[in-house]
């Protein structure tokens, strides 16, 4: 369940989240199956809401899992 994704959505006019879900090539269906947790956005539609809310929706926000895994320090390698 992304919460960022449902306050910005509950906040949002149906023209605003229409415009966000055009500019970002999906539909507002899909971005409330996302708010609701029925679906997991992929990093290109991540990376397209960040830009289309003006960077309101992040990585962090959308994906927290994503967003933990790539931010996990480097294991370091045992040297041979």
């Amino acid at each position: 369940m992304s919460h960022q994704l449902r306050e910005w959505l509950h906040r949002h006019t149906d023209s605003e989240r229409t415009q966000l879900a055009e500019s970002a090539r999906t539909s507002v269906a899909y971005l409330w199956q996302l708010a609701g947790g029925h679906r997991k956005a992929s990093v290109g539609l991540i990376s397209r809401l960040s830009a289309a809310s003006n960077h309101e929706l992040t990585l962090e926000g959308l994906r927290p899992d994503l967003h933990q895994l790539l931010n996990q320090p480097k294991r370091r390698r045992k040297a041979a």
